[in-house]
């Protein structure tokens, strides 16, 4: 299975899912180290249906990148993701 199928698979999956799970996911994926082409399509589809479905990711995105170092949730509005783990 090459990437783009792999990113495929993942990107119909989280369309189907509520934006909880994908909060879920993406909880899911903080502290996890290891890596590879299959996390990145993961991951990549994660981000952009979060995007799709207008969330504001400004708390874990910065200058293209996207962070996985802290659990997140929704704001109060259900538009915008917060870091929600105490550090």
């Amino acid at each position: 299975m090459n990437n783009n199928s792999l990113y495929a698979d993942f990107a119909a999956r989280f369309a189907k899912v509520s934006l909880q799970s994908l909060i879920d996911s993406f909880n899911a994926q903080v502290g996890c180290r290891g890596w590879g082409s299959a996390r990145a399509c993961h991951d990549m589809a994660l981000i952009d249906e979060l995007k799709r479905r207008g969330i504001d990711l400004s708390a874990i995105s910065q200058g293209g990148g996207t962070s996985f170092a802290h659990k997140v949730a929704l704001d109060s509005d259900g538009q915008k993701l917060i870091i929600a783990d105490n550090e």
